[in-house]
């Protein structure tokens, strides 16, 4: 072996990038990210290239070892493909038992089991990489205002030193507050209506004859006077207690 060899054997394994390729216009006008991508995935093919076409480096994987953030990789990837270099065999999709799976490519300008090389990067038009989502982008949605979160803030639900606390206004809250109003807070309940006083009477009528419409009431007999006697009256407040008058006739 001669000295040549044993220099290049003594550096290791090595990932080797033709001049044939490096001469193409598809080359030059590729970006730096994505030729880094090319070298990244050229290293992992054996040396019968019998993996051609099963290639796969996960964009997690291929950004650690590059340097560069795992989303530009996806990029990069599409624009190989638009460029020539490689062609997808696989798509990449979610395994049964939940372990995503890798796209798979493989190398136009080596063969591809049976197939031949077919350096599609020769037959580029020109026309310059574009990148274009497959799905476009979900419209992010505002469930909140934009001038306000109604959601209480601080100052809403703060103390005080006058006030033990302060209650949301309508616009911090979904639903109608609960805090108490004057109205709804009063000192004794409302009187009953149809209700009249209790009175009472120093005279007692007697009830009307049987005799007809014009009869005349009985002649009121007079009594002896009497102490007033002072009687509560239950439901009722003091203001509108009443005054009744019991006589007690003498033996």
């Amino acid at each position: 072996m001669s000295k040549k060899h044993k220099r290049a054997n003594s550096l290791g394994a090595y990932t080797a990038v033709p001049w044939a390729i490096m001469k193409t216009p598809a080359w030059r006008a590729m970006s730096a990210e994505a030729r880094l991508v090319w070298i990244e995935l050229r290293g992992w093919l054996k040396k019968d290239w019998s993996n051609n076409g099963r290639m796969f480096r996960s964009c997690r994987d291929a950004a650690d070892a590059i340097g560069i953030n795992r989303n530009t990789v996806q990029q990069k990837y599409f624009e190989l493909e638009h460029y020539g270099f490689l062609r997808r065999t696989r798509e990449g999709f979610l395994g049964v038992d939940a372990y995503g799976l890798a796209a798979e490519f493989r190398f136009t300008d080596l063969l591809h089991g049976t197939h031949p090389a077919t350096r599609d990067y020769e037959k580029w038009t020109g026309e310059l990489f574009t990148y274009k989502p497959r799905r476009p982008a979900r419209k992010k949605q505002k469930p909140v205002l934009s001038h306000r979160t109604p959601r209480p803030v601080p100052q809403d639900t703060g103390r005080s030193r006058k006030r033990p606390s302060v209650c949301p206004v309508p616009q911090d809250t979904v639903s109608p507050s609960n805090c108490p109003v004057r109205q709804d807070t009063i000192s004794l309940p409302p009187p009953e209506q149809g209700r009249e006083p209790l009175q009472g009477s120093l005279t007692a009528r007697a009830p009307a004859q049987a005799g007809g419409a014009g009869s005349s009431p009985a002649p009121v007999a007079k009594l002896p006077w009497s102490t007033p006697i002072v009687t509560e009256v239950i439901g009722l407040t003091p203001q509108r207690a009443t005054i009744s008058r019991r006589t007690e006739i003498a033996p």
